[in-house]
Protein backbone atom coordinates (compact mmCIF):
# COMPACT_ATOMS: atom_id res chain seq x y z
CA UNK A 1 0.00 0.00 0.00
CA UNK A 2 1.68 3.71 -0.94
CA UNK A 3 2.52 6.21 1.25
CA UNK A 4 -0.12 9.22 0.95
CA UNK A 5 1.73 11.13 3.07
CA UNK A 6 -1.01 14.30 4.12
CA UNK A 7 -3.58 12.27 3.20
CA UNK A 8 -3.46 10.16 6.10
CA UNK A 9 -5.85 13.15 7.82
CA UNK A 10 -8.21 12.54 5.31
CA UNK A 11 -8.42 9.44 5.56
CA UNK A 12 -9.06 9.58 9.11
CA UNK A 13 -11.60 12.26 9.00
CA UNK A 14 -13.75 10.08 6.65
CA UNK A 15 -13.44 7.16 8.32
CA UNK A 16 -14.08 8.93 11.80
CA UNK A 17 -17.42 10.54 10.00
CA UNK A 18 -18.56 7.54 8.52
CA UNK A 19 -18.05 5.60 11.93
CA UNK A 20 -20.16 8.28 13.85
CA UNK A 21 -22.99 8.01 11.38
CA UNK A 22 -22.97 4.24 11.92
CA UNK A 23 -23.13 4.64 15.84
CA UNK A 24 -25.44 7.68 15.78
CA UNK A 25 -28.06 5.85 13.64
CA UNK A 26 -27.49 2.21 15.82
CA UNK A 27 -28.08 4.62 19.10
CA UNK A 28 -31.50 5.49 17.02
CA UNK A 29 -32.53 1.91 15.73
CA UNK A 30 -33.93 0.02 18.43
CA UNK A 31 -36.22 2.96 19.33
CA UNK A 32 -37.34 3.26 15.99
CA UNK A 33 -38.36 -0.59 15.85
CA UNK A 34 -40.42 0.02 18.92
CA UNK A 35 -42.20 2.76 17.71
CA UNK A 36 -42.68 0.48 14.62
CA UNK A 37 -43.70 -2.08 16.66
CA UNK A 38 -46.15 0.03 18.65
CA UNK A 39 -47.63 1.55 15.73
CA UNK A 40 -48.61 -1.78 14.31
CA UNK A 41 -49.74 -2.83 17.49
CA UNK A 42 -51.80 -0.10 18.15
CA UNK A 43 -53.72 -0.09 15.17
CA UNK A 44 -57.13 -1.02 15.70
CA UNK A 45 -57.25 -0.23 19.60
CA UNK A 46 -56.42 3.65 19.61
CA UNK A 47 -55.97 5.15 16.25
CA UNK A 48 -54.72 8.39 18.18
CA UNK A 49 -52.14 6.72 19.81
CA UNK A 50 -51.35 4.77 16.43
CA UNK A 51 -50.83 8.05 15.01
CA UNK A 52 -48.52 9.61 17.52
CA UNK A 53 -46.02 6.11 16.80
CA UNK A 54 -46.28 6.24 13.25
CA UNK A 55 -44.78 9.84 13.43
CA UNK A 56 -41.99 8.97 15.68
CA UNK A 57 -41.25 6.12 13.61
CA UNK A 58 -41.14 8.14 10.57
CA UNK A 59 -39.35 11.01 12.22
CA UNK A 60 -36.60 8.20 13.10
CA UNK A 61 -36.60 6.19 10.04
CA UNK A 62 -36.05 9.63 8.48
CA UNK A 63 -33.31 10.90 10.58
CA UNK A 64 -31.49 7.41 10.00
CA UNK A 65 -31.71 7.96 6.48
CA UNK A 66 -30.53 11.79 6.03
CA UNK A 67 -27.57 10.70 8.81
CA UNK A 68 -26.09 8.06 6.50
CA UNK A 69 -26.74 10.10 3.86
CA UNK A 70 -24.31 12.87 4.67
CA UNK A 71 -21.94 10.57 5.74
CA UNK A 72 -21.74 8.63 2.92
CA UNK A 73 -21.42 11.44 1.05
CA UNK A 74 -19.02 13.02 2.93
CA UNK A 75 -17.11 9.58 2.96
CA UNK A 76 -17.34 9.99 -1.19
CA UNK A 77 -16.23 13.74 -1.52
CA UNK A 78 -13.50 12.86 0.89
CA UNK A 79 -11.66 10.36 -0.86
CA UNK A 80 -8.18 10.54 -1.89
CA UNK A 81 -7.22 11.97 -5.25
CA UNK A 82 -6.20 9.57 -8.37
CA UNK A 83 -3.03 10.74 -9.23
CA UNK A 84 -2.83 12.12 -13.00
CA UNK A 85 -1.20 9.45 -15.47
CA UNK A 86 1.61 11.44 -17.91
Amino acid sequence: MPDTGHGSTRDAMRWGLLLAAVAVSGYRLPGTFRNFQEWRASLLVDPSAADLYKTNFMVNAVGIAVILIVAGAAFYLLRPRAAKQP
